[in-house]
């Protein structure tokens, strides 16, 4: 019995690498015969900040495409990965071919306040597709707490898997510094308004904490569609030559972009749906590397980081930069906390145990041994 992997998106977004490709490559070395359909890497589906760009003609030409592949197996079992416009393949799949369907969902991808008719039934689109493809799912895999709550309440058997983080590949090497400058970092991408906002917030942080502590840098790793606007914030701040904008680079090359840094920020500035919901990859990635992390006390990051031992949890502004304050002045408080953020890692969010995990949720459904 075969396993696939769907998913809009392509290897370089953290949805698809760490829930799709990620996962099937355990589920592999646990000898399951699993692979991934991704749209953007076997279809060409544009995706990412170019996703906005297809029409619904060629968005129904992939579907149609991804059905015809997935038809081909008899029996397969089907992970979608989230809820979009590629959700038809594998549905229609599940509907006239009877494969097997699983709802893996790790991000909210529906409006913020949908309106309900009659106080319960959506008016959103997405949210509708959303609870009919939860309900017709054998069982449901949710990336966060806040998803698992929610999806119980269209499907009885859900199951709380992090997207953790190849704790192989991210992991400290102990690399020298280039320099006694401590550095920030943020990674990730930037194509809302809320991801506007984040990095406009740790810019903010990082120019008041620079007041009382000179000897700081921080580095911006990442792309989207409001990168114009980044880069226009940080020229205007007054902290603009200790601020390094980097770009995109390639998830391969980020443990060895994260070595070269002190201490990871994890800013959320709104308590949403989407921040709530959201299974937060860089956390993972910034406690594997062993660095002390500050994170705002919203959403997913609450449920992992034990405040003051593994990490730090903020709730405003003050208490943020109070936090990168504390970590600036101790090097050994610094080290202690990446130690302990790696070891949590190591025993609860790398791939292997997400792997242990996922392959025993499908045993327990399916034979695929």
């Amino acid at each position: 019995m075969k396993v696939i992997f769907v998913t809009r998106e392509g290897y370089n977004l953290p949805g698809a690498r760490i829930r799709g490709y990620g996962f099937a490559k355990e589920l592999v070395r646990r000898g399951v015969d699993a692979e991934v359909l991704s749209y953007a890497d076997n279809l060409g589906a544009k995706d990412g900040k170019q996703e906005g760009s297809m029409g619904l003609l060629e968005k129904i030409k992939h579907n149609i495409e991804a059905y015809k592949k997935l038809s081909k197996e008899k029996n397969a079992i089907i992970i979608l990965q989230r809820v979009n416009y590629h959700s038809f393949g594998p549905l229609f799949s599940r509907i006239i071919r009877r494969n097997r369907l699983v709802l893996d969902m790790d991000d909210w991808e529906i409006r913020e306040d949908p309106g309900y008719m009659l106080g319960f039934y959506p008016t959103s689109k997405a949210e509708y597709l959303t609870r009919k493809i939860a309900s017709l799912s054998d069982f449901c895999i949710a990336g966060s707490q806040y998803l698992a709550d929610y999806l119980s309440k269209f499907n009885r058997k859900i199951y709380y898997i992090p997207s953790c983080v190849d704790a192989y590949l991210f992991r400290p090497n102990g690399q020298l510094k280039d320099s006694n400058t401590t550095k920030f970092i943020w990674t990730g991408t930037f194509h809302r308004k809320d991801d506007v906002e984040n990095v406009k917030f740790i810019i903010d942080c990082f120019e008041e904490a620079k007041k009382e502590i000179k000897d700081i840098c921080m580095d911006i790793v990442g792309d989207g569609i409001y990168g114009k606007e980044i880069s226009r914030y940080i020229l205007n701040s007054e902290s603009k030559d200790s601020i390094n904008f980097i770009g995109w680079i390639h998830p391969d090359k980020v443990p060895a972009y994260l070595e070269r840094a002190d201490i990871g920020l994890f800013p959320l500035t709104q308590s949403t749906r989407f921040n709530n919901a959201k299974s937060p990859t860089k956390l993972f990635e910034y406690m594997a590397m062993g660095k002390a992390v500050v994170s705002s006390n919203i959403g997913e990051a609450a449920n992992i980081i034990e405040d003051g031992k593994d990490g730090f949890l903020a709730g405003d502004r003050k208490t943020f930069v109070g936090k990168m304050e504390i970590l600036i002045k101790d090097e050994r408080l610094r080290k202690e906390i990446g130690a302990n953020a790696r070891r949590k890692i190591e025993q609860r969010y790398s791939m292997e145990i997400a792997g242990d995990r996922f392959f025993s949720v499908l045993s327990n459904a399916y034979d695929i041994r």
